[in-house]
C-alpha cells in the first residue's frame, strides 16, 4: 500500500512559495515525491521515481515546455505523469501512454500545496472557509518534529495541558487563575461527518477556547473568538513513521499593520518550542484508548485517539 501511514486523505505538504522553476523533492507518509511547476504555473506531484530505471526525478530540471526532466536519460512528463518525449527513439517505435510517471492529485488552499495521498482521488478535500483566502493573506511557518503525526493533533486538541506546558507564555495567566482556584474544566463537543468541534474553558473564567479538527490532521485555532484577529491553522503532516512536518498556516483578520502582523506571528510561534520539546518526547504513534489512563478532561483527544485506530492504523 502507497502511503501507508496516512493513505487516501489530501493532505498540505510544502507552501506555494516554495515551488519555484526547479522540482522539489518531498518524503510525505512514507513516500518519496517530486513537485513542480509547468510553464502555466500548474503544480504537479509525481512519485520521485522514473519508469524507465527508478532514477529520482527530483535531480533533473523543467524544460522549457514545462514538463519533468529526467536526468538520467532525459524522458519528460508532465504534471499528469504523461511521457512526452524519449530522447534518441524513433516515436513510431515507442507507446509513450505506457510510460508514465506515476501522478497523484494536487490543489492549493491556505498558501499551501495539497496532495491526495493516493492515485484514485475518492473526493474533494473538506475545509473550513477560512482557508480558502487568497494564499497572500496568510502567513506559513513549518518545520519538522522526530514525533508521529498523531501526538502534534492530540496536543493540539488537548486543553488542559495549556498552563503548564504554556506556563511561560500564553497559557500563565489564565492557568495561574485556574489553579488557584481549583476550577474545573468544561466542553462542549459537536461531532460532524468530518470534524470534531470543540469548546473550552475553566469554569471559573468566562472566557473560553474554540478549536475543530478536520480529518485527517488539522486543528483550527480560533482565537479570533477570543477578540484576537488570527486564524490558526496547525497541520501535522507524516514525513514517515518518526517524523512530522509541523506547519502553521496563520491567517490575519482585518486590517493590520505590517509591523503588528509581524509581532502577532512571533507571538504565535514562540510558544511551538514549548510544545515540541514535551511532544517529542513520546514515543511512537499514539495508543488505543484502552492502553494508557483517561479522565475526562481527555474527552475530544478520545474522539481523535478512536477514529484513527478504526480509519487509518487499522491500514497498517
Amino acid at each position: 500500500m502507497m502511503f501507508k501511514v496516512l493513505p487516501n486523505f489530501w493532505t498540505p505538504v510544502v507552501s506555494v512559495g516554495e515551488i519555484k522553476d526547479t522540482p522539489v523533492a518531498v518524503e510525505l507518509a512514507g513516500e518519496k515525491l517530486v513537485l513542480f511547476r509547468n510553464s502555466c504555473g500548474e503544480i504537479g506531484a509525481l512519485l520521485d521515481k522514473c519508469p524507465h530505471r527508478g532514477v529520482a526525478l527530483s535531480l533533473g530540471s523543467v524544460s522549457d515546455s514545462g514538463c519533468l526532466k529526467c536526468p538520467y536519460h532525459g524522458w519528460q512528463f508532465d504534471i499528469n505523469g504523461s511521457c512526452k518525449q524519449v530522447p534518441f527513439n524513433n516515436p513510431n517505435d515507442i507507446n509513450l501512454s505506457k510510460l508514465s510517471a506515476v501522478s497523484l492529485p494536487t490543489c492549493i488552499f491556505g498558501g499551501l500545496v495539497w496532495v491526495f495521498t493516493g492515485t484514485d482521488q475518492k473526493s474533494e478535500a473538506q475545509l473550513p472557509e477560512s482557508l480558502k483566502q487568497p494564499k497572500s493573506s496568510y502567513y506559513i511557518h513549518h518545520e519538522i518534529w522526530k514525533v508521529h503525526w498523531t501526538r502534534i493533533i492530540e496536543n493540539a486538541m488537548d486543553f488542559v495541558h495549556l498552563p503548564f506546558v504554556h506556563r511561560n507564555s500564553f497559557g500563565g495567566a489564565i492557568g495561574k487563575k485556574a489553579l488557584e482556584a481549583n476550577s474545573v474544566a468544561e466542553y462542549q463537543i459537536e461531532q460532524t461527518e468530518s470534524s470534531i468541534k470543540v469548546f473550552n474553558r475553566f469554569d471559573n473564567i468566562p472566557s473560553g477556547f474554540a478549536l475543530e479538527w478536520y480529518q485527517p490532521n488539522l486543528v483550527v485555532l480560533k482565537f479570533d473568538e477570543m477578540g484576537i484577529p488570527v486564524r490558526v491553522h496547525l497541520f501535522a503532516v507524516p514525513i514517515n513513521e518518526q517524523q512530522t512536518q509541523y506547519i502553521l498556516s496563520i491567517l490575519m483578520l482585518g486590517e493590520i499593520n505590517e509591523e503588528s502582523k509581524a509581532s502577532i506571528v512571533d507571538e504565535f510561534i514562540k510558544p511551538v518550542i514549548e510544545d515540541k520539546v514535551v511532544i517529542e518526547s513520546q514515543l511512537g504513534e499514539m495508543p488505543k484508548i484502552n492502553e494508557e489512563c483517561n479522565v475526562p478532561t481527555d474527552k475530544a483527544t478520545l474522539l481523535f485517539r478512536r477514529w484513527y485506530h478504526q480509519k487509518v492504523a487499522v491500514n497498517y
